[in-house]
């Protein structure tokens, strides 16, 4: 055990508490589906359709400043002293508590605006909202205090409670109403725990003036990840009011990319903006951005093999870990793979660490133009398809953005990308990708 926790820094602990959160909700899909057609006389793809929607739109409202204000705290914390770190971390808290509050309040409201809907269970699952969302502070506080071992064993804990106690009274015939409710319980108790880890680690008090400095930071970022990922909520209320409940929740098992890639390549994202900003401000930028580099060639050696592989073997994962309802997806799922040519790319990271993070506000709004422009001319000509041919493509013009504008700032491509290396695994993947689509995979009766 010693040994293990030895093993244990701030480069890896994230990412290992970032796959046990998306594995954890990858484990959810997998769970449901078979929930869904061990009893699909009684439950079928309606209770996947419901439960995604629900997914669809808490996380609409809430993936862009959950994730702006977490990759904001990293290099901000890493910038002050260590009266203010304590501070930071209570004032963190307290902004998560006012985002969660508008956005729970929204839940709620669109289960009462929306024709359809159960209103119960936006209810309830604007409760989880409230409660669960502020938490997230938790995971910063273990990590920006060396407790890596204690934010592994918090994430163990409360990630397999939540499988449990959503799932188990799916299998047993309960209601969708019931998983809710045990999930707020759970929330509930995250809540009570984070605030007794506050009070240890941080000094509570209520600055305005430092919470105001800290949004000025992370909105150009928040401005950003709600521009960039937004299409993707749109894409799916566009299929969801225009589709079936079965076409919606075939469409959200394929529109998605493999946890483990978003884990550790925004894992990674995460941690060397901290590091570029602390080596920044110590007068050694080049050094961190050459640890970037190194590290983002360790990542695509293992990355860019794996995605080639499951070009190959989607046909057989949507089969076998889910239904044969849901086995077209893969051929959108293998689109979104794509993505990884330009989830190895970071000149976010670069800008992050500078604290230069206003460029985010035009940049991000010229994705959100190419992305929804190729989608209404890529829908005609490829379908269903074509909505994730356009994000891989508009999302590759975003970092081709970011990448000149570092050049900009005096940090050259090469500086942080290993350029040979990085080119030829992308056009490999291409390669791959092309053959996947015309190939077919032998499958047993």
């Amino acid at each position: 055990m010693a040994q293990a926790e030895s093993k244990l820094n701030k480069f890896n602990s994230l990412q290992i508490f970032q796959f046990l959160r998306f594995g954890t909700f990858f484990l959810i899909s997998v769970l449901m589906a078979k929930i869904a057609i061990l009893y699909q006389h009684e439950y079928g793809l309606h209770l996947i359709s419901q439960y995604e929607n629900l997914m669809l739109v808490s996380s609409s409202l809430t993936f862009f400043w959950v994730s702006a204000i977490c990759n904001t705290l990293i290099p901000y914390y890493n910038n002050s002293d260590k009266v203010l770190r304590k501070k930071l971390l209570f004032n963190t808290f307290v902004l998560l508590i006012v985002f969660s509050m508008v956005a729970a309040f929204v839940v709620s409201l669109m289960g009462r605006l929306v024709e359809g809907k159960d209103k119960y269970l936006f209810d309830m699952f604007a409760l989880v909202v409230l409660l669960n969302t502020p938490t997230y502070i938790t995971d910063y506080v273990f990590y920006l205090n060396g407790k890596y071992k204690s934010l592994l064993r918090w994430g163990v804990i409360t990630f397999v409670a939540h499988v449990l106690l959503l799932c188990t009274p799916l299998f047993f015939k309960q209601s969708l109403g019931l998983a809710i409710n045990m999930l707020l319980l759970l929330s509930l108790f995250k809540f009570n725990y984070t605030i007794i880890l506050l009070m240890k680690y941080s000094i509570i008090t209520v600055q305005t003036r430092l919470s105001a400095d800290f949004m000025k930071k992370a909105l150009p970022i928040m401005f950003s990840i709600l521009l960039a990922g937004s299409m993707e909520y749109i894409n799916s209320y566009i299929i969801e009011f225009n589709f079936s409940d079965e076409e919606f929740a075939l469409f959200r098992y394929a529109a998605k990319e493999l946890p483990i890639f978003l884990i550790l390549a925004n894992s990674l994202s995460n941690i060397y903006s901290g590091e570029i900003a602390k080596m920044n401000q110590e007068g050694n930028l080049a050094d961190g951005i050459a640890r970037l580099r190194k590290s983002s060639q360790r990542l695509m050696r293992w990355l860019f093999p794996i995605t080639m592989v499951l070009m190959f073997i989607s046909p057989y994962m949507y089969k076998y870990m889910y239904n044969d309802q849901l086995y077209e997806g893969y051929k959108i799922f293998n689109i979104y793979l794509l993505l990884i040519i330009s989830r190895m790319l970071f000149p976010q990271t670069v800008i992050m660490g500078l604290m230069k993070n206003r460029v985010f506000y035009l940049i991000s709004s010229n994705y959100l133009v190419i992305n929804s422009l190729l989608s209404f001319w890529f829908i005609y000509l490829f379908g269903v398809k074509g909505i994730a041919y356009a994000t891989v493509i508009a999302y590759m013009a975003e970092k081709l953005m970011l990448i000149v504008y570092c050049k900009m700032e005096g940090v050259e491509f090469n500086k942080y990308t290993p350029v040979k290396e990085y080119l030829f695994y992308s056009v490999l993947t291409l390669v791959v990708y092309f053959l996947s689509t015309m190939v077919q995979m032998p499958m047993p009766g």
